[in-house]
């Protein structure tokens, strides 16, 4: 829109209403420097409300073709985040007798049968080989032979899913107790953080209870940092991973954990990877044939679609909170960064690619997070950034998909190329609410791009002194020298 002809519609056209001037008066150099100033002011309004002065997105007729796959790759293409839960046990278990039904009983969740119907109830992808091969799952049915009858004892089972979720899982108990009768399985579906205080209480108070968790994978810090776990052996392992054993990457992934932890101490047992969703339609008709490869790609696909639909295209996860945070964490690392620093080289360069991408992404951006994926189908947006699976409800979404181009296919894709957790620090939230911090200045708030370096330092220092102040030198030095990273191979 003409900037002048805001200026006539809001005050009229000054020149059609000449006003006389008089000799020697600095009048009017103060009227000049008024209308310069409104001009200033409109032609700013007009940029901080583009979006809403753009034209509509064309929409697109028919049923739409619905692509899903692990995302362009950044400097470290094997990066791909873990989230889902992990298997681990608490300390303090004094019954050798219950000890054994724990190793028992992990070892039943971890089976590839167990597995698959994991896949098919709740959405989390197995992690065991026997479950894979070019034809599909080869191990489907939850076994009925225990491996040995005499196993005995009492074992407390702390887990956090979903009220839909409760139903399987409470038949997978039943299952492992019909084979293994004198084992009492004493279970509770509670929060995360549920799980963490009660484990927290009863390792304290020494009961001798064994307790075996299936937790999300952040909360296990709290419990790891805070001696309240037992290392898993490696006879224990043994006795509880697949027969087939884990494919490749989840292998690598307990190698490194021993490595950085010096044991292990949990297991991945269910997991998901964020993918990128994208309308197949929507590019095509902005002439993009092919998913963007890397970030080059992306952003030169970005522009053109903006080219094309003359608004943003490419959704991000950006509403503020755990799952902002979560999608940093996930760019950030796979452009070779360590998320937990803020202010690596490759940190400022991750925030630097985005700043240059927010002009392409789409109106919805500040609102979306973890559960939004809808605006697909409508061509709100024809990229929706890392969302994970478990939260796409395909029957909803009402698109097209290839059977070759499976969910399942293409979160075993980004597995077997590779993997990460996140460190499980007790201060997630923290680190959290400081990259949200730097996102909104940097990215919503649209900060000067020269200052990216100085925002994301001044980030470091406040975790830094939140640190120093919430635990000790110790802690906040370890920081500083890049101790806390991610798991990553």
């Amino acid at each position: 829109m003409d900037k002048n002809y805001i200026v006539n519609f809001l005050f009229g056209n000054m020149e059609n209403n000449p006003q006389p001037k008089p000799k020697k008066s600095n009048k009017t150099l103060i009227a000049v420097v008024a209308v310069v100033i409104v001009v200033i002011v409109i032609g700013s309004f007009v940029a901080l409300d583009y979006n809403n002065l753009v034209k509509p997105s064309k929409s697109l007729s028919g049923t739409q073709y619905l692509a899903v796959y692990p995302g362009p790759n950044g400097t470290v293409s094997s990066a791909h985040l873990l989230g889902g839960h992990v298997l681990a046990e608490a300390a303090g278990s004094t019954s050798s007798a219950d000890q054994a039904a724990a190793v028992a009983f992990m070892a039943y969740l971890m089976n590839p049968g167990v597995q698959y119907q994991y896949e098919v109830n709740t959405g989390f992808i197995p992690v065991d080989n026997y479950s894979y091969a070019s034809s599909g799952h080869q191990m489907t049915t939850i076994p009925t032979t225990p491996v040995n009858n005499s196993v005995s004892g009492t074992i407390y089972y702390y887990y956090d899913q979903t009220s839909a979720d409760v139903p399987f899982i409470t038949s997978v108990i039943n299952d492992f107790q019909k084979m293994y009768p004198n084992v009492n399985v004493k279970s509770s579906n509670i929060a995360a953080t549920s799980i963490v205080s009660t484990v927290e209480a009863e390792v304290n108070a020494a009961n001798g209870q064994t307790i075996v968790m299936s937790i999300d994978n952040l909360d296990i810090g709290t419990l790891y940092y805070g001696g309240y776990l037992m290392s898993i052996s490696s006879s224990t392992l043994q006795a509880i991973e697949p027969n087939g054993g884990m494919i490749s990457s989840m292998n690598n992934l307990t190698d490194k954990m021993v490595s950085q932890f010096g044991a292990l101490y949990f297991l991945p047992q269910g997991v998901n990877i964020p993918l990128v969703w994208v309308n197949m339609n929507a590019l095509n008709a902005a002439g993009i044939k092919t998913l963007p490869s890397n970030n080059t790609q992306l952003m030169n696909d970005a522009k053109a679609l903006y080219k094309h639909y003359g608004v943003g295209m490419i959704n991000f996860q950006g509403h503020g909170g755990a799952s902002t945070a979560t999608e940093l964490y996930q760019w950030i690392v796979q452009m070779g960064g360590n998320p937990m620093m803020f202010n690596s080289t490759a940190d400022i360069h991750t925030f630097e690619f985005l700043y240059n991408l927010s002009p392409y992404f789409s109106p919805e951006y500040k609102t979306s997070y973890w559960k939004n994926y809808l605006g697909l189908s409508s061509n709100k947006y024809s990229m929706m950034d890392y969302q994970w699976p478990g939260s796409v409800n395909l029957t909803a979404l009402g698109m097209n998909t290839s059977k070759t181009n499976s969910v399942l296919n293409v979160s075993l894709q980004a597995m077997k190329e590779g993997v990460f957790l996140r460190d499980p620090v007790q201060w997630i939230s923290e680190w959290q609410n400081l990259i949200d911090n730097a996102w909104t200045q940097i990215i919503v708030d649209h900060g000067n791009y020269s200052k990216i370096p100085s925002i994301l330092s001044s980030e470091n220092s406040s975790m830094y002194s939140y640190l120093l102040s919430t635990y000790n030198y110790t802690v906040a030095h370890n920081y500083e020298m890049g101790h806390y990273k991610p798991i990553s191979v």
